[in-house]
């Protein structure tokens, strides 16, 4: 359709145009049909007002010789009017000049009983329209019926000049009316072409710019917010793009150089067995990081395009954890760490079991690792018909206020030193929190400095297992 390939400034013009159209002529045919009904009124008003004047002019006669006299009399002195009289019987008393004979019977059956008037619109012989009244009155030869009719060509004409004028009148005013709804939609319109200016000045590397909201408080002013508030997301994920891809580049380059100089270093002189056994070995575990760390970003990306693979069923995790404390036994006890199990009733959630295993593990591991030797780790947690909720508590060091809404970020690392002497890479924590809230879960921690840190996981509730 051709108007939907129209900006939307003549889209609106067109319609505003459409609307005073339609407006216009129905409000034209309006005043016509009224013009028309107050006609009719005036013209029976009229009519009932030239009976009502015969009635006193027979009411003043004595004897029925005179009847006749008073009617011609009246004729003459009312020429516009044709009317005819007849007796109770149908019979012809008086009957105006030019005024057509009445249809046999029509004129007794449509005159009304006890003096009340009847009123029709009829066509003339000549084409003419005419209103017309049949009404009864009393004289002395007894109850006369009366037909009277008075042309409404006249007033008719002028109505139909009326509307003709109207209707004359209507390009011009179409037209105005094209004009003022160009000039109402730009101006309207304008703030919109200011946020399109504004917009194609943003870029990716502008990102910092936005849009001028209105002050106005209309659908545009919050057109504007939404698209500022949409810039602001934008930029964020900006930022966090071009952090992870610095971050990433870092780690990645650390293991790649070491690897590299390792090599290098094996192939510039002779070495001993030994010497030779060494430096291969710290080769291996460079690549063994390398290796774990692109695992760690390739799961990451899966985490975030929602393409990881897994296989949803109604799982026990406290089972899952009761599977991770058995695989890290043996860590804790080397550092002399408390493990205590609080509250390990069945809880069942939906999810994969691989990767909620690892959530469990990483959360786990994190908490052995920033404990110190002789200290505690706990995990309790509880469950309702709706969610359930795991802790998993260390009494190590903490994490001070500043670095605590940021853990979760992608390469954040409290401690560099003693991050990178354990062999992290700062991306479990992120991986933990794509992987709870793919499962439609929450994860946060709470820490205060030297007294340890809580982190606290919330998953949906499954169905309980038979």
């Amino acid at each position: 359709m051709l108007i939907r390939r129209l900006n939307i400034r003549w889209r609106l013009t067109l319609w505003f145009g459409a609307a005073m159209i339609v407006l216009l002529v129905g409000r034209s045919f309006w005043i016509y049909f009224m013009m028309e009904r107050h006609m009719i009124m005036t013209t029976d008003a009229d009519l009932d007002s030239n009976l009502d004047s015969l009635e006193v002019e027979i009411g003043r006669i004595s004897a029925a010789d005179e009847l006749e006299r008073v009617l011609t009399n009246y004729a003459n002195n009312n020429r516009g009017l044709r009317f005819d009289v007849a007796t109770s019987n149908n019979d012809t008393l008086f009957r105006s000049p030019e005024t057509p004979p009445p249809v046999t019977n029509k004129f007794r059956s449509a005159a009304a009983p006890k003096l009340e008037r009847t009123y029709s619109t009829n066509l003339s012989e000549t084409g003419e329209q005419r209103r017309a009244v049949i009404g009864a009155i009393a004289s002395p030869v007894g109850n006369l019926t009366v037909r009277a009719s008075r042309s409404m060509q006249a007033e008719r004409n002028e109505a139909q000049n009326f509307i003709v004028t109207l209707l004359a009148t209507l390009p011009p005013v179409a037209l105005a009316a094209l004009g003022v709804g160009y000039l109402v939609s730009a101006r309207a319109l304008s703030p919109v072409d200011k946020m399109i200016s504004a917009a194609n000045d943003i870029t990716a590397n502008r990102l910092e710019k936005r849009i001028d909201v209105p002050d106005t408080g209309d659908e545009l002013s919050r057109l504007a917010k939404t698209l500022n508030e949409m810039i602001d997301r934008l930029y964020k994920s900006f930022e966090e793009m071009r952090r992870f891809t610095a971050d990433a580049a870092h780690d990645l380059r650390t293991p790649v150089t070491a690897l590299r100089t390792e090599i290098e270093v094996s192939l510039m002189a002779d070495h001993t067995v030994e010497e030779f056994r060494s430096s291969m070995q710290t080769a291996l575990d460079e690549a063994i990081n390398l290796s774990r760390l692109t695992e760690q970003l390739l799961d990451l990306s899966r985490e975030d395009d929602g393409t990881h693979p897994g296989l949803l069923e109604t799982l026990r995790l406290d089972q899952i954890v009761g599977s991770v404390l058995e695989d890290l036994q043996t860590v804790a006890r080397q550092k002399q760490i408390t493990v205590d199990t609080q509250q390990m009733r069945p809880w069942t959630v939906t999810g994969d079991q691989v990767r909620l295993r690892r959530v469990v593990m990483n959360l786990f591991d994190n908490a052995v690792q920033y404990t110190p030797a002789g200290g505690r780790v706990w995990i309790e947690g509880q469950a309702t018909p709706e969610q359930t909720t795991l802790v998993i508590a260390d009494n190590g060091p903490g994490i001070p206020a500043d670095d605590l809404p940021h853990i979760f970020d992608r390469f954040r690392r409290v401690d560099w030193a003693r991050n990178r002497q354990s062999g992290g890479t700062g991306l479990g924590l992120a991986i933990c929190k794509s992987i709870v809230e793919a499962h439609g879960g929450q994860i946060r921690a709470e820490s205060t400095l030297g007294k340890g840190t809580r982190v606290i996981v919330t998953l949906p509730t499954a169905k309980a297992i038979a």
